[in-house]
């Protein structure tokens, strides 16, 4: 009702905002538009997994997309694009890696703090 926010939807069912408060004070560079909530799959989701002994959920999807999510606090924790699909993936029981299924691959990953780093390439 205020009109201080710009709303904008794309194609991909993504929700982005423009704060329009500041719009006479903000230089051109810094008018961006932010996502409103976590970006999600932009297409269909091909696998999920949740961790035994963390609060984690990891899904990937036809968007080229591994995500982890932490479902206690409803955010992504970690997400990587990658050149082809990943069709499954699965946690290992300590809930530091993920294996991702891919049509010719299996990639064993190390979860990192702000990174998903490929760790072994199995050919299948």
């Amino acid at each position: 009702p205020l009109e201080e926010q710009l709303l904008c939807s794309l194609a991909s069912a993504q929700l982005y905002t423009l704060p329009l408060s500041n719009m006479d004070i903000l230089k051109p560079g810094e008018m961006n538009f932010e996502p409103l909530a976590q970006v999600f799959h932009t297409g269909q989701v091909t696998g999920l997994d949740t961790c035994v002994r963390k609060p984690l959920i990891a899904t990937c999807g036809r968007d080229h997309a591994v995500r982890v999510w932490n479902y206690h606090e409803r955010t992504v924790e970690l997400s990587k694009t990658f050149t082809e699909e990943a069709h499954s993936v699965a946690f290992h029981p300590s809930g530091l890696l993920v294996l991702v299924g891919f049509a010719d691959k299996l990639r064993l990953m190390n979860l990192l703090i702000d990174d998903i780093r490929p760790y072994k390439e199995l050919a299948i």
